[in-house]
């Protein structure tokens, strides 16, 4: 097994430049990397306004350290306007926050955490820890697809899609652990989004004929193994939701048992 483990490795490392996990053992730590800076977009009801949206994911392991910054320009002075967001799969925007703009019309709203996820003591409870934490709403950011700023009447006035802009960038690595009812399987999952494009490479091995990939616990691709028990998987599988809509990751014999399985977020 040293020499899949050594593959399931050098996947990892091909694919984000040597920069990621270091050792290929159970229980390595997931890593996802997010950002995107795009500017918000008038829906002319202001046509002056103007706006940016700035987010930032680091997740490693048991780290977390999450910012967003939004920034309108030109807007109604002194005016309350409310910061929108879709999260997820759902259609509804969410209200986020309320803020009022200054006298030349300008506001901001800035969010940043830094904390462990899994510890008692840094867990939201920590001195300071979560002082400036995003709402629960939004976390993690990865989840929000889009935001708007509306005004009093709830009326859109700016707005950005972020899962869409070009700008965006996203990483995801795994080396998922083995559930015991294979003793020998093995394998790591990469995701790279940039440019609009999607880089993804997928290896497991085991005693299996053939593996099925399982998104969020459903199904989207069963692929056959070769001689070895082995496959390695280059191309996105059309069945996947979005990277960043990854949660759980797990990969199924022929029996339909979960040999493999990766938590994400």
């Amino acid at each position: 097994m040293k020499n899949i483990r050594t593959q399931a490795l050098t996947i990892l490392l091909v694919l984000f430049g040597g920069t990621t996990l270091i050792n290929a053992g159970q229980g390595t730590p997931n890593k996802v990397r997010y950002k995107v800076d795009e500017a918000l977009v008038s829906s002319g009801v202001d046509a002056d306004a103007t706006g940016r949206v700035q987010a930032f994911v680091k997740q490693q392991g048991n780290s977390d350290h999450q910012r967003l910054r939004v920034t309108v320009n030109d807007l109604d002075p002194k005016t309350p306007y409310t910061l929108l967001a879709l999260v997820g799969t759902n259609e509804e925007w969410i209200a986020v926050t309320e803020f009022t703009t200054s006298s030349g019309g300008k506001g901001k709203v800035t969010y940043f955490q830094n904390r462990a996820l899994t510890d008692d003591g840094h867990n939201g409870d920590g001195a300071g820890v979560n002082k400036h934490a995003l709402p629960e709403g939004i976390n993690p950011l990865t989840d929000v697809r889009a935001l708007a700023i509306a005004d009093s009447n709830g009326v859109t006035v700016l707005s950005v899609n972020l899962h869409e802009s070009l700008a965006m960038e996203f990483e995801l690595s795994s080396i998922f652990n083995n559930t015991g009812s294979d003793p020998d399987a093995i394998g790591c999952v990469a995701v790279a989004c940039q440019n609009g494009s999607v880089q993804f490479r997928l290896f497991a091995a085991g005693s299996s004929s053939e593996y099925t990939f399982c998104v969020n616990d459903a199904p989207v691709a069963t692929y056959d193994a070769d001689w070895a028990g082995r496959i390695s998987i280059g191309a996105f599988p059309s069945g996947a939701p979005s990277p960043l809509m990854f949660k759980t990751l797990d990969v199924r014999n022929g029996g339909n048992t979960v040999v493999l399985k990766g938590d994400i977020r």
